[in-house]
C-alpha cells in the first residue's frame, strides 16, 4: 500500500513538471523564442 502512494505522488509530481513545461514551451514559442527569455522564464515561475 506504501509503494502504491509513493508511485501516485511521483506520478503527480511528474504531470506537474510535465505541464509547466509544456507552458513554458507554449509562452516562449508565443512571445517569438529568443526574443525575451528572461521574461518569459520569469512570468511562466
Amino acid at each position: 500500500m506504501k509503494g502504491t502512494t509513493v508511485f501516485a505522488i511521483l506520478l503527480i509530481l511528474g504531470g506537474v513538471s510535465l505541464a509547466g513545461l509544456v507552458g513554458s514551451v507554449v509562452v516562449a514559442s508565443r512571445d517569438g523564442y529568443r526574443r525575451l527569455p528572461k521574461e518569459t522564464f520569469a512570468r511562466t515561475v
